[in-house]
């Protein structure tokens, strides 16, 4: 069963390389940071990259770059808060909600039709499974790297 399990894991793997084609320079990365930012802006608080990193579970460095290449893209604008200065926040441009639109919502909501036959219990298992297993293997590449 677990040959199947990484099977499967692989497989979902090549369904992020099915997404449409993203435009020149964006990686699927950019576009979950896209959706991050959209994400928290619902909150109605100001974003910030420490934000994104909690949210992408990603280090501050990794996200800052990532927030730099996305804004070198023209999607994503930094500006300084206007309480404080040293802080700095993010939004998308009309160019980043236009992408958030095309590559999040719509497609996702594609895909949600297409498997409108899945339960919600059933996806829920799905991303239960798939969470305990990237934490068991995980755990076992720390453990190797111990050794």
């Amino acid at each position: 069963m677990i040959k199947h399990l990484l099977t499967a894991c692989h497989e979902a793997k090549r369904i992020t390389e099915l997404m449409p084609a993203l435009p020149q320079g964006m990686t699927a990365r950019h576009v979950y940071a896209l959706d991050a930012i959209r994400q928290l802006e619902q909150s109605g608080e100001p974003v910030r990259v420490s934000d994104i990193s909690d949210y992408l579970q990603g280090t501050r460095p990794s996200v800052t770059k990532l927030i730099q290449e996305l804004e070198a893209l023209g999607v994503v604008r930094k500006f300084p808060d206007c309480r404080d200065k040293r802080v700095v926040l993010l939004e998308l441009t009309p160019l980043g909600q236009q992408y958030y639109d095309f590559y999040v919502e719509q497609y996702q909501s594609r895909l949600a039709e297409q498997l409108g036959d899945l339960s919600p219990e059933d996806i829920q298992t799905t991303i239960a499974t798939i969470h305990r297993f990237y934490q068991v293997v995980r755990s076992c590449k720390t453990e190797e790297s111990k050794t």
